[in-house]
């Protein structure tokens, strides 16, 4: 019998529930998990993130037939026109990747008060989809209190991932994000980071 473990991170959280459809004809074990346990260092509050990473398994009678059901299920996840990680547990080889990621970091090092509502409109830029790409992110377990002087604080940067299909629309989709931080507070910093090109 031979088995192999991967871990599926789905980037466009709408499509969690028909991958996992294709899963549940390959996998023999499946289980959803929240990214940030798998891309993230940072304490997260759970209740606010979707599961979209999935540990699962295949198994099969040998190594030709499990490569083979490897391959087909690669096949039909691509079919679903999104982009997806595939990564091999044991090897960390990673099998399929999204062609164009990146992420953004939103610094505080300027800012000298945490207006009222500067993290929900953050937040709500986490989970921006637009016509270049998707952005994904996380509430961190801690922060300050807005409506305070930011003097003397040491504030975590922000993180929104971002991915595309083209590393033209990528650097769009860095613009987009790094110009409506901008307007949520002028004193806000944005850094821009490739994970994939």
């Amino acid at each position: 019998m031979s088995v192999r473990n991967f871990i599926l991170g789905v980037i466009n959280c709408s499509k969690v529930s028909d991958v996992n459809d294709i899963l549940s004809q390959y996998a023999t074990e499946a289980k959803d998990t929240p990214s940030y346990i798998y891309f993230s260092k940072q304490p997260i509050d759970t209740n606010n993130i979707s599961n979209d990473v999935i540990f699962f398994k295949i198994t099969a009678e040998n190594d030709t037939l499990l490569n083979k059901q490897v391959e087909n299920l690669i096949n039909d996840l691509n079919n679903l026109k999104t982009d997806y990680v595939l990564r091999d547990e044991k090897t960390g080889e990673f099998l399929v990747t999204v062609k164009y990621g990146g992420q953004v970091a939103i610094k505080f090092d300027n800012v000298k008060f945490l207006k009222k509502d500067t993290y929900k409109k953050i937040d709500g830029l986490k989970y921006t989809n637009t016509k270049y790409g998707y952005c994904k992110g996380f509430k961190p377990n801690f922060r300050p209190l807005e409506g305070k002087s930011a003097k003397n604080l040491e504030i975590l940067p922000e993180i929104i991932y971002i991915t595309s299909d083209s590393e033209e629309n990528l650097l769009k989709l860095s613009d987009y994000v790094s110009k409506k931080v901008k307007e949520i507070d002028p004193n806000l910093e944005t850094e821009f980071k490739w994970f994939f090109r």
